[in-house]
């Protein structure tokens, strides 16, 4: 560990962005990770048992006393996380006695080329474990969640109004247009590699566990698909299944026994919810100069059919709209066309309370255009380019 903070400028997908080593850190510390067939790059099977203290006091291994499995075998030691390969010589950590007891290099970005093999100590090799591909969600959205956290406690009545909100409705707009495309261009990618009914399963359970248990959320789903819900399955005993809850400062509606309890219940009253969503039309193409007002569209019928018809009245509050916005609609929309401006009209899902005022101040948020989940999307976009 460095004491000093280390920054990269990463590529994403609404442009790069910087990034601190200390997010992907903070990734491992979490073991926001899916479990699924990991391997190091020189195709060892790896379990992680027990991440490590993360070490922020001290110079050294970024986390400590740490357990993994290589090839079924169990071994004891450090951890060490960097962005790339290159990293563990441009440290110097290959002649540092500090670092003999690492057992496990973590690196966000794939290796450039043939290296040598990683060194440590009295240059036993080390393995080496490429992290990107095990993430649940990209890293914009860990950078946007860990920004959004800190946000999440300022109230609106002492929150300055930040530098980074859109200049006018027309740049918010055009912002919120780009977070669309990428979440369309994520849902192509998710239906590309599994069908419809399996994608809305996974995506809905995801979003249910918020930013701190989505990955058990998503581990469930996999482990539990549609059909054994629709047949009968004990939430308790779903939840049971996964040790790494991170249930510290959850309020009790949004524990995530809760919510597999009201998925349950989804299942119970609409097993073919999946199926209702893709008949459901959320298609109002409008991209010409002058956009369309929120009264002049259907947007309050469309979110009685999806709060009744499609999932039967099961979930209510921001939640309804987060699992529209985030999940269903972007799978939609890669399935059946563009939806953008029902997308940017829809009621706002779970985002910090002070946008609301942040949007009124700025002239964001109207009477003719009152706040709606683009405008918040549009605020997200320019916390993030911040």
């Amino acid at each position: 560990m460095q004491k000093d903070e280390k920054v990269k400028e990463v590529p994403g997908l609404y442009g790069t962005f910087a990034m601190e080593e200390r997010m992907i850190q903070q990734i491992w510390n979490e073991n926001s990770i899916l479990p699924q067939n990991l391997k190091t790059i020189d195709d060892i099977h790896l379990q992680i048992l027990k991440p490590g203290k993360w070490n922020l006091a001290e110079e050294g291994p970024d986390f400590k006393d740490a357990s993994i499995s290589l090839d079924g075998k169990v071994i004891h030691g450090d951890i060490e996380i960097h962005f790339e390969e290159k990293d563990w010589w441009a440290h110097g950590h290959e002649q540092d006695p500090a670092y003999k007891k690492v057992i496990l290099h973590v690196i966000l970005f794939p290796p450039k080329g043939k290296k040598a093999a990683l060194k440590k100590g009295e240059g036993n090799p080390l393995p080496t474990f490429f992290l990107l591909p095990y993430l649940p969600c990209g890293l914009e959205e860990y950078a946007e969640n860990l920004a959004i956290e800190k946000l999440s406690g300022i109230k609106p009545d002492q929150a300055e109004i930040p530098t980074f909100l859109p200049a006018d409705w027309k740049q918010a707009r055009n912002w919120a247009r780009e977070r669309w495309l990428a979440k369309c261009k994520y849902a192509k990618a998710r239906l590309h590699s599994t069908d419809w009914e399996r994608a809305c399963h996974q995506w809905f359970l995801e979003v249910l566990g918020y930013r701190r248990n989505r990955v058990p959320m998503a581990r469930i789903a996999q482990r539990f698909p549609l059909q054994i819900w629709q047949k009968g399955i004990n939430p308790f005993e779903a939840f049971q299944t996964e040790k790494d809850w991170k249930l510290r400062g959850v309020r009790p509606a949004n524990h995530p026994q809760k919510r597999l309890e009201q998925y349950a219940q989804l299942i119970k009253k609409r097993p073919d919810w999946p199926e209702r969503l893709q008949r459901m039309n959320l298609s109002m193409v409008h991209d010409g100069a002058n956009a369309p007002l929120r009264k002049d569209l259907p947007i309050k019928e469309l979110e009685s059919e999806w709060a009744q018809q499609i999932l039967g009245d099961t979930f209510g509050g921001t939640r309804i709209n987060t699992l529209m916005v985030d999940a269903a609609m972007p799978l939609w929309s890669a399935k059946h066309g563009d939806a953008f401006t029902t997308w940017f009209h829809w009621s706002v899902g779970d985002v910090p309370t002070a946008h609301r005022k942040w949007a009124k101040v700025a002239g964001l948020s109207t009477r003719k255009q009152p706040f709606s989940n683009g405008i918040a999307q549009a605020i997200l976009h320019g916390l993030l380019l911040e």
